[in-house]
């Protein structure tokens, strides 16, 4: 990675993405919920979504040509999280570059507007099984940690626009601010086409040169505290953060990674979030079992799994080079990984339950509400899998049938073994190799009316069903991984990452077995164009149907005639040729563009990007041997596929009801 400057001092972190369609940009300025003035509490939440929808990168512009935008608030800063088309990076970059200089635009009714989804989002938390804000109040007594981040819906009421200006006037300050612009360099024009769009633009004149101070209105709270919609006990301790102590904070992760995912908190955004002070919450009021045997391969699969985020991630690239060292951090988890011993897990848990005196109950008084977000969505640490979900099957007589795509600099030579004797049927797979870690992706057929998860995947909500991701550290773990894989009903395996050829070279044992009955043959594959075409006006179809009825779009579907399992929604033919007749040529250019760059943003983020490329080729979309991703190519075709195709296959959608959604998890 490179670090570069703006000529009013936002460090620019730089991540070459060779290979990708999209740009992805995060923003990080020091505006955090500690900075709330007094009888504000909410002001930072406030403003965080002020400067989403008030700046020019804000204008529904991203989301109108597939990308999309999100935003965080924090303790000491706040996240802005833009992802689009890579041929979209100048203006995506100088728009950043203008909110982190404080260039940001409302009026009265979008304050208004903004401040009442605030409020809901206050409520809705409150009402949650959440143990925030409730369990840092009671784990500290620093007045930063015992507010509510999010807001006090009576402080809330009594803001103006004003205060918001002044707010945003003191916090966000270029010199203080990161942004990490993750892109292929080399496709956009190279370094020097990234500086130049860094270097202009006008500094701001305001004066940003004091310090920042962090105000603090509210007092210490009682030790244990009841939460209005918590369900479980909750039991927390301070741990040093990213920037107090590296190694500390570090080690706290480790030993977090013994418990499992619902039952263990790294403060309220996971690691690497917080500067000073974190929290480290623990559910429940009993003492862990004693540290086995395999806890501390899980701990070190958990420090490398941070590791490799905290150099590719863009969020965490971010995060770490405004909070710390961002290089030196990874090299310190990859460092700890290889050092840690059971004794170090022991001595860390130990000290953990000694010094869990604070704690969070449930509230007896308060009904928790039906429809909140549950408390194990509340950032917790990615999934590790335990050790007796990654013990090796052999897979006797299954091969992939490859496709094999490569991105990058490294070719990939595919090499498959012939298929033994009384081997089923081939399977079709991609490998697109990336920088990034790899991420596998399978499609299984339901061939006895239950589909089994494999072991060491993770189920993918889908409305086909059988689909299944696995996120494996290495090249071992992936072969392992592969050949936990049933010996059939494998309809489709795709790979994306810097391992991704593994799905081509992994081989399993050739014991002989019996013939197994293949599954029934799918429809013949459309050509790209068909696809393209059939995209495209599925996508045209249903912005004019439900916007009518007052719905989102749903643009992000396929037809898959007779395949099992694969109906999304049930339409009558009257009203299919109803919404065909009323799409314009305008409504066909923007669906263009849409479905095109939805695409194109696939390819920025390994897990969506695997989820598409999975969907694409159980499709049978073609993909052709060779340097393009298959991903990027159906994206051309899209942009290239003329109104007369569609308007074609809107005509051959009266009769169709069968619809699957592409964007599996989103839809």
């Amino acid at each position: 990675m490179t670090v570069l400057r703006s000529p009013d001092g936002v460090r620019v972190v730089l991540l070459d993405r060779p290979g990708s369609g999209a740009v992805t940009t995060v923003a990080v300025a020091p505006a955090g919920w500690q900075h709330d003035p007094w009888g504000g509490q909410g002001t930072a939440h406030l403003c965080e979504h002020l400067a989403t929808v008030g700046s020019r990168a804000a204008d529904r512009r991203v989301e109108a040509i597939g990308g999309t935008t999100s935003a965080t608030t924090h303790v000491d800063r706040q996240e802005f999280v833009t992802t689009a088309p890579a041929s979209c990076w100048r203006t995506v970059l100088a728009d950043d570059l203008d909110r982190l200089r404080g260039r940001i635009v409302f009026d009265g009714r979008e304050f208004d507007r903004q401040r009442d989804a605030v409020i809901d989002e206050v409520r809705a938390l409150a009402a949650s099984p959440s143990p925030w804000p409730a369990l840092s109040a009671a784990v500290t007594d620093h007045p930063i940690h015992a507010r509510d981040g999010f807001g006090a819906v009576a402080d809330l009421e009594r803001l103006t626009p004003d205060d918001a200006r002044a707010f945003l006037a003191r916090t966000f300050r270029p010199h203080e601010s990161t942004l990490a612009l993750a892109v292929d360099v080399e496709a956009v024009g190279g370094m020097r086409a990234v500086a130049a769009v860094i270097e202009r633009g006008d500094p701001e004149a305001r004066d940003t040169t004091g310090p920042i101070v962090p105000i603090d209105p509210l007092p210490y709270r009682p030790r244990t505290v009841a939460g209005p919609g918590v369900t479980d006990v909750w039991r927390a301790r301070t741990i040093p953060g990213i920037r107090a102590d590296p190694h500390r904070h570090l080690e706290w992760v480790a030993a977090a990674s013994v418990f499992a995912p619902r039952d263990v908190r790294v403060g309220r955004a996971g690691p690497v979030a917080v500067a000073d002070t974190e929290i480290l919450a623990v559910r429940g009021e009993g003492r862990p079992a004693e540290v086995t045997k395999t806890d501390p391969g899980r701990a070190r699969r958990a420090l490398l799994g941070l590791a490799d985020r905290l150099r590719h991630d863009p969020v965490l690239v971010a995060r770490a080079h405004a909070l710390a060292d961002g290089p030196a951090l990874s090299t310190t988890a990859r460092t700890l990984a290889r050092t840690l011993t059971a004794r170090d897990l022991r001595n860390r848990l130990t000290e953990l339950y000694d010094t869990l005196d604070a704690a969070v109950v449930p509230d007896p008084a308060a009904a928790p509400s039906g429809t909140a977000r549950p408390s194990s969505r509340q950032a917790p640490l990615p999934p590790t899998p335990r050790a007796a979900d990654r013990r090796l099957h052999a897979v006797p007589g299954w091969r992939p049938r490859p496709v094999s795509t490569t991105v990058g600099p490294v070719p990939v030579v595919p090499a498959v073994p012939a298929a033994p004797a009384g081997a089923v049927g081939s399977t079709p797979a991609v490998a697109v190799r990336t920088p990034a870690p790899t991420r596998l992706s399978v499609r299984l057929a339901d061939t006895s009316g239950v589909v089994v998860t494999p072991p060491g995947w993770h189920p993918v909500a889908d409305t086909g069903g059988g689909r299944f991701r696995a996120a494996p550290l290495t090249r071992d773990e992936a072969v392992a991984a592969l050949r936990s894989l049933p010996r059939a009903g494998v309809e489709t395996l795709c790979a994306v990452g810097r391992d991704a050829e593994v799905v081509t070279v992994v081989s399993s044992p050739s014991t002989p077995t019996a013939p197994t009955a293949p599954f029934p043959p799918a429809p013949p594959a459309p050509s790209l164009a068909d696809a393209a075409a059939d995209w495209v006006a599925l996508g045209a179809l249903n912005a004019v149907a439900r916007l009518g009825a007052g719905l989102p779009p749903v643009v992000r579907v396929l037809r898959v005639p007779g395949r099992r399992g694969s109906v999304a929604a049930l339409v009558s033919p009257d009203e299919i040729a109803a919404a065909a007749a009323a799409v314009t040529a305008e409504d066909l250019a923007a669906t263009r563009a849409f479905c095109s760059g939805q695409a194109r943003c696939a390819t920025g983020d390994p897990d969506t990007h695997v989820d598409l490329l999975t969907t694409l080729t159980a499709l049978g979309v073609p993909a052709v041997s060779g340097p393009t991703d298959p991903v990027l190519a159906f994206a051309d075709a899209v942009d290239a596929v003329p109104d007369d195709a569609v308007r074609g296959a809107l005509a051959a959608l009266v009769g169709t009801v069968r619809l699957t959604n592409v964007m599996s998890e989103t839809g």
